[in-house]
């Protein structure tokens, strides 16, 4: 009995987690989910020297993650492939899905510098 509450009290706190749209994926690693042609969270904030990772959560839609402002960023992701980025400077980082700038997909890294 002991078991099944553990998992599914363990169920429970990583769907939260995952309806947040943010998981601590270890030291200074967070992730963005790509799902519903939308960035899960859209808008973060993240110390100097975290990795963020996008993975596309998407069943049949191919994203990428892309920085105009420096022209630069990842090749399309697809269903369950990921790519990760680590912010060194402090600064605010704008990107979008090329394939889908129609939709709007867009969304923000603020990085601030670390304590």
């Amino acid at each position: 009995m002991r078991q099944s509450i553990g998992l599914t009290f363990g169920a429970t706190a990583l769907a939260t987690l995952l309806l947040s749209g943010v998981v601590q994926a270890g030291d200074d690693v967070t992730e963005v989910e790509m799902r519903d042609y939308e960035y899960h969270p859209a808008e973060l904030e993240v110390t100097a020297g975290a990795t963020v990772r996008w993975v596309n959560a998407e069943k049949r839609t191919s994203h990428d993650v892309y920085f105009a402002d420096e022209d630069q960023g990842s090749e399309r992701l697809f269903p369950g492939e990921s790519w990760e980025r680590t912010f060194d400077e402090p600064g605010t980082y704008s990107y979008h899905c090329r394939p889908h700038e129609n939709r709007d997909m867009e969304g923000v890294i603020t990085v601030v510098p670390a304590e």
